[in-house]
């Protein structure tokens, strides 16, 4: 049951879940009071469960649109809507929009319209994601709807184990590993899923601490599970980041600094403890970033180096030398939003080399730039020990970037959505209304007492 046609779960399995998965969103919905919550709620519900039915929202029966572009049109059309009065924020992004408008420049250039729609819609998404969790945090004073939002990573997790309790595996390494992925039609995307939960529960405030722990261990074994090494690399900054600077921030002020450092000293450990015991399947990677095959020509590959991080190298490699033979206006703004469909057999699973081919050196240094300036801005967090965290995040997303595309996929721009959403929204001055103003405990007022000699 290993092929790649026996990804699918059966019946049995797969709508008992979404049953429940129905029914876990209704309650999720229940637990904000913003309009915007719920729809990020929502909309990240819905591209999450609709991947895991492929073979009805992937095929484009809809005159030549899919089901999964025809809902992230609908989903862009009505955030428009929803987040209106907070469009002004996306002024706040120049980087990004630079970006946007070379994406739209190479597209024109080389007459790739349908490829530069879909690089914006899905850069769509990523605003109205961004823009729902910025606007939340500015109501509520704290990033709470992430509590809420939890309740969307069951559906996976629980889908995942289904497909290990059955068997249902998807076998795509050379080595012969095996991948569980839920019903997902990729492990990237599947993973990527899980790494958002990590990162959306380690952020989460006020969250019972056993409940944290739990749902956090539940996406490091599931993304083992998933045998994604790309995201099991970028998991390490994100579980660095939690368990340094958000388990220091849960004690007494003097006591941060100790606990900080021990903690950081232990999650290096535990993070060399397991590159040493996945040292095998890691081996390849080590042995290309030890070798300049990168950047030979791809005629010159051989058997053994075509394989190397299960074939990365050598797609690099002809990416690379497709764009180097370029004329002078495509290295500098590409060959136009997703040209690589028709020439290349896979997308080029790493987002520069990729940002590099289709929008050419402008695009892939803005790409480098949204990256850095959001890093920037999350050091402009006053809390430091959020600021530490968040600027862990931010570095976990961008390493994702260099073995996948996240910027590709959806669930990629949701992660980068919430990331870019909140660290705006803590750099901003908070505007808290008195309906949502955060709990203070006071102390009792002392009784009064009179001067020497006054009067009562």
């Amino acid at each position: 049951m290993l092929d790649e046609g026996s990804r699918l779960l059966p019946a049995a399995a797969l709508y008992p879940v979404t049953a429940l998965a129905v029914l876990m969103l209704g309650y999720a919905l229940t637990r904000t009071k913003h309009l915007t919550g719920r729809f990020l709620i929502f909309i990240v519900w819905l591209r999450y469960m609709m991947q895991v039915f492929p073979d009805i929202t992937h095929p484009p029966n809809y005159a030549g649109f899919s089901i999964n572009a025809l809902a992230s049109l609908a989903v862009c059309a009505a955030g428009l809507f929803v987040v209106s009065h907070r469009l002004r924020v996306v002024g706040r992004m120049p980087i990004v929009l630079a970006l946007m408008g070379v994406v739209v420049l190479s597209g024109l250039l080389n007459g790739a319209y349908a490829g530069m729609a879909e690089t914006l819609l899905k850069w769509g998404y990523f605003f109205i994601v961004a823009l729902c969790l910025y606007d939340c945090v500015q109501r509520d004073g704290d990033a709470r709807i992430l509590g809420p939002l939890l309740w969307v990573f069951a559906p996976p997790l629980m889908l995942q184990a289904a497909s290990v309790a059955l068997g249902i595996g998807k076998a795509s390494e050379a080595d012969g590993s095996v991948s569980f992925v839920g019903g997902f039609s990729h492990e990237a995307a599947f993973s990527i899923v899980l790494v958002t939960c990590f990162a959306a529960a380690s952020l989460a405030p006020r969250m019972n601490p056993v409940l944290r722990v739990g749902l956090l261990t539940a996406c490091v074994i599931g993304i083992f599970a998933a045998n994604y090494r790309t995201s099991l690399i970028a998991l390490a900054p994100l579980a660095i980041g939690f368990f340094t600077f958000s388990t220091a921030r849960s004690f007494a002020s003097r006591q941060r600094l100790f606990v900080g450092a021990a903690t950081l000293v232990g999650a290096i450990g535990v993070t060399v403890l397991a590159a040493w015991a996945l040292r095998e399947r890691m081996a390849d990677i080590a042995l290309a970033a030890g070798d300049d095959v990168l950047f030979k020509p791809p005629g010159e590959f051989n058997q053994t180096e075509r394989a190397l991080f299960s074939g990365r190298i050598y797609l690099w490699s002809s990416y690379l030398h497709a764009y180097f033979a370029g004329d002078d206006l495509q290295i500098l703004f590409g060959f136009g939003p997703d040209s690589w469909v028709g020439v290349f057999s896979k997308y080029a699973h790493n987002t520069v080399i990729s940002y590099l081919y289709e929008f050419g050196i402008f695009g892939a240094a803005l790409i480098v730039a949204v990256w850095i300036g959001m890093l920037a801005r999350a050091r402009r967090i006053q809390d430091p020990w959020l600021r530490g965290q968040l600027m862990f995040a931010h570095i976990g997303f961008i390493v994702l970037n260099f073995a996948t595309m996240p910027h590709w996929q959806l669930e990629g721009l949701i992660l980068y959505g919430l990331l870019c959403g909140y660290t705006i929204a803590l750099t901003s001055r908070m505007r808290v209304t008195r309906a949502y103003r955060p709990n203070v405990i006071a102390l009792p007022a002392l009784p009064h007492r009179p001067a020497s000699g006054g009067t009562t």
